[in-house]
């Protein structure tokens, strides 16, 4: 059976350039045992963020048993996503969903149409303050005992790009999602918080959280539009207890 190495060569997804898959891999597959093997058992994966739809293909052949949802607001790599659809041979599992990420409405409107109870929830999405923490505060109860919940791109808290899919990046009040999974990761209450997170509810998320890393992919990153990035390319995993 492929390996997520092997899936994320097959969709060419890039992943694997910026330095994720390894940090997956072990996450997912370094203790897969009878009983917990997440390959087999994870049966509903959200991925915000879909693009062209390589990684979805790619976490749809990846988790066999599970229905993997699409969030996106499909207003870039449109064409090229309908084209590789055609040849999925999973679509029986694809379920996608048009929303914006940092509007409220929109992911109200998700849950009350596909529940919750997620297994994984990845959010690749538009990697702003207000996206990701709107993201997190309003999904993490979706999200079930044991899962996990991945932010990727964290690099964008740099401000490198002040503007990322016509969304601005970070405005002004904005905590840092960094300094936000910091705070949680060393449980320090630094941040008691945010311009989308009440205190309530990162109070919540605290009780909630068995763990939570950030960890680096590569120290340097140049893309294919040959733009360099200033900090290394990161992601964050939050286990839920």
């Amino acid at each position: 059976m492929n390996t997520l190495r092997d899936l994320t060569v097959k969709y060419d997804v890039d992943a694997l350039e910026l330095g994720y898959t390894k940090h997956y891999s072990e996450i997912l597959e370094k203790n897969i045992s009878s009983d917990y093997n997440p390959k087999e058992q994870f049966t509903k994966v959200l991925e915000i963020g879909v693009e062209t739809g390589r990684s979805h293909r790619l976490w749809l052949e990846y988790f066999y048993n599970a229905k993997v949802y699409g969030y996106d607001i499909f207003e870039y790599g449109v064409e090229e996503f309908h084209k590789l659809q055609k040849d999925n041979p999973y679509l029986d599992r694809s379920i996608m969903f048009k929303g914006d990420q940092s509007n409220v409405d929109d992911i109200e409107r998700f849950l009350s149409e596909h529940g919750s109870d997620f297994d994984m929830i990845i959010d690749d999405g538009g990697h702003t303050m207000k996206q990701m923490q709107i993201s997190l505060n309003y999904l993490w109860d979706s999200l079930k005992s044991g899962g996990f919940y991945v932010i990727e791109d964290l690099h964008s808290c740099s401000n490198q790009w002040p503007w990322l899919y016509g969304y601005k990046v970070i405005e002004d009040g904005d905590t840092l999602t960094t300094d936000l999974l910091d705070s949680l990761s060393k449980k320090d209450n630094k941040i008691t918080e945010t311009n989308y997170i009440s205190s309530q509810m990162l109070t919540k998320i605290r009780e909630e959280l068995d763990w939570c890393e950030t960890r680096i992919g590569v120290e340097k990153y140049t893309n294919s539009k040959g733009q360099s990035y200033q900090w290394p390319t990161m992601l964050s995993f939050m286990r839920k207890k």
